[in-house]
C-alpha cells in the first residue's frame, strides 16, 4: 500500500512539474513571427503556387514541380535516395540532394547553398536559384514582396 502511495505521489509530483515547465515556457516565449505573403509573377502574370511559398533566412522556397513546368522543364522526386531530378530540354539536368550541399549538374559535381525540402505533396526548392537554372530572368520587388519571372516559353 505504501509503495502504490508513493508512485502516486511521484507521478503527480512529475505530472505537476511538467505542466508547470510547460507554463512557464510557454508564457516566456516569443510570439511566432508572422510571414509575410510572397508573390510570384511569371511574364507579367500572377503565378500560383499549390504550397505557400516559404521563406528562411532570405530564401523563398517553392513547390518544384509547378516551377519546373511552368518554366518549361520537369522535376520529379526520387524517395530512394532522396534526390530530386530538375531537367530540361535533354540538355540540362540537375539532381540535388535533401540536406546535402552538393548536386549533379549535368553530370559534374556543383555546390548549392540550399538544398531541396520533402514536405507533404511535394518538394520545395530555392525559387532564384532553380528558375535561373532554368533559364528564367528573375527580379524581386522588396516593395510588393514579388519576384517577377521571365522567360520565353515555347508553346
Amino acid at each position: 500500500m505504501l509503495r502504490k502511495f508513493s508512485t502516486m505521489m511521484l507521478t503527480a509530483a512529475l505530472l505537476t512539474g511538467s505542466v508547470a515547465a510547460t507554463a512557464a515556457f510557454a508564457q516566456t516565449a516569443p510570439a511566432p513571427v508572422q510571414q509575410q505573403k510572397i508573390k510570384v509573377e511569371l511574364n507579367g502574370k500572377e503565378f500560383p503556387f499549390p504550397q505557400e511559398i516559404v521563406t528562411e533566412n532570405g530564401v523563398a522556397y517553392v513547390n518544384a514541380s509547378t516551377l519546373a513546368i511552368a518554366l518549361g522543364g520537369s522535376a520529379a522526386w526520387d524517395s530512394m535516395d532522396k534526390s530530386l531530378l530538375v531537367a530540361k530540354d535533354n540538355k540540362y539536368a540537375l539532381r540535388m540532394y535533401e540536406n546535402k550541399n552538393f548536386a549533379y549538374k549535368n553530370g559534374k559535381e556543383t555546390t548549392v547553398e540550399n538544398p531541396p525540402r520533402p514536405v507533404t505533396g511535394g518538394v520545395l526548392v530555392p525559387l532564384v536559384f532553380i528558375a535561373e537554372e532554368l533559364g528564367a530572368k528573375v527580379e524581386y520587388d522588396a516593395s510588393k514582396l514579388t519576384y517577377k519571372l521571365s522567360i520565353a516559353i515555347n508553346s
